[in-house]
Formats: C-alpha cells, structure tokens, sequence
C-alpha cells in the first residue's frame, strides 16, 4: 500500500517524495519497488553520514526509497530512538513528502513511535482479518500518543459474484 501510494504520489506531483521502509522486522518496501535493500535506515541509524548516503532514486525522477537495510544486532528500538527522530527531521528538509511504512501495530509499537513524529497516519487494515476491536484500540493508542489519525484504508477485500450472477456470465 505505501509503495504503491508513493509511487502515485510522486506521478501526481512535481515534489520530491521518498517512501522509507521502518519495518525493520519484515522489510518488503524494496522488493515491491525492485531496489536494493542496503544501505538502509537501520544503517542510517546506526551511522553518522548525511541522510542522502542512504536514499536511492527510483524509477521516477522525483521518487526515493530509504530501504530497511541490514536488520544485523540490536534493531529494536531504533525506531524509537531519539535518532530516528533527527533522520526524519533531516528527510523533512530533503522531500516535499515522506511516506513512512511500519510493522502491524499488533506486532510492536513502532506506528505509535512514528506516528508521533510524522504528520499524519493511515491505518491499513486488513479484510478478514483486522478485527474492529483492534482497530479501535489501535486508533485509541494513536491519539493517546498525540499522532494525527487521518484515516483507514481497507486491504486485500474481495467483491465475489453472486452465484446466480455468475451463472448467467
């Protein structure tokens, strides 16, 4: 969903848009793009070189990706570190956009930490099998933590054919 929305985004738009890949747990963004996977942000966050050592331009000219890069020792808790937040302060001055996928907030409180620091947050939630109850204690843990929920968008829902429909097809 994220790459897919970077990709129209920076399509629409004249801006620079980077798309970074926060889900250190199970990074897909560079797959889905076709890109390498380091270096990445966990290296960012680890290292001192400016922020442009580590975002790679994409097919469109106005579109970037910061990978998830190497996932190696002690990872958890980067994205929540005092760190991320001066990387994401310094993508701020670089792109007009920055869309920031994380891990499922069921897995880990990643979101909560990025969504604090980000603008805004959309949930992707999941068809048969996101559960309303955990989308709404999802969107409470949001607010409670001060980030900007601006909405849901639901994924992967199927539209079967009436039988009777199909039948006549």
């Amino acid at each position: 969903m994220c790459a897919r929305t970077a990709e129209v985004l920076a399509a629409q738009i004249t801006g620079r848009v980077c798309l970074v890949d926060a889900n250190l747990r199970e990074a897909a963004q560079h797959d889905m793009i076709g890109a390498p996977n380091h270096p990445g942000l966990s290296d960012c966050l680890r290292f001192t070189e400016p922020i442009g050592h580590y975002v790679q331009r994409l097919s469109r000219p106005n579109l970037y990706l910061i990978s998830a890069g190497s996932t190696g020792d002690n990872w958890q808790g980067l994205i929540s570190s005092d760190r991320m937040r001066l990387r994401l302060s310094e993508l701020r001055n670089e792109f007009d956009y920055v869309l920031i996928d994380s891990a499922a907030m069921s897995i880990c409180n990643d979101g909560v930490a990025l969504g604090c620091a980000a603008d805004g947050v959309v949930l992707v939630l999941k068809a048969n099998s996101s559960r309303r109850e955990w989308a709404r204690k999802a969107v409470h843990e949001l607010r409670e933590a001060r980030a900007q929920v601006l909405g849901a968008v639901l994924n992967q829902r199927t539209f079967p054919i009436p039988e009777s429909i199909y039948n006549k097809l």
